[in-house]
């Protein structure tokens, strides 16, 4: 097996472009400009999340106050619930007044 043999004058120069201080100073600006880019990214869906978030509450809003329809119909479910519990809450009144007698 043969192993590759790094000459003196090879590993000098990977030295001296590894402790180059303008290379390394190259270096830290293209991972700070890469995790900068990606907070913007982030922070851009995020913004763009909260902007659908806000129509959709807008115009579920709007919807919900202008529809009379809607209104009318929900106060009718309403009283409909009401008077179905009704029988129940009499059938409970019945069976207290027969318990206690």
């Amino acid at each position: 097996m043969k192993t590759g043999q790094i000459t003196n004058h090879q590993a000098r120069e990977v030295l001296d472009l590894a402790a180059d201080p303008d290379i390394r100073a190259a270096q830290e600006m293209d991972v700070r400009y890469s995790e900068r880019d990606e907070i913007e990214r982030l922070i851009e869906e995020v913004d763009r999340e909260i902007a659908a978030e806000q129509r959709t509450a807008s115009v579920r809003l709007s919807h919900e106050f202008t529809d009379q329809r809607r209104a009318w119909r929900s106060a009718r479910r309403a009283e409909r619930e009401a008077l179905r519990s009704l029988p129940a809450r009499l059938d409970v009144a019945v069976v207290a007044e027969s318990e206690a007698a």
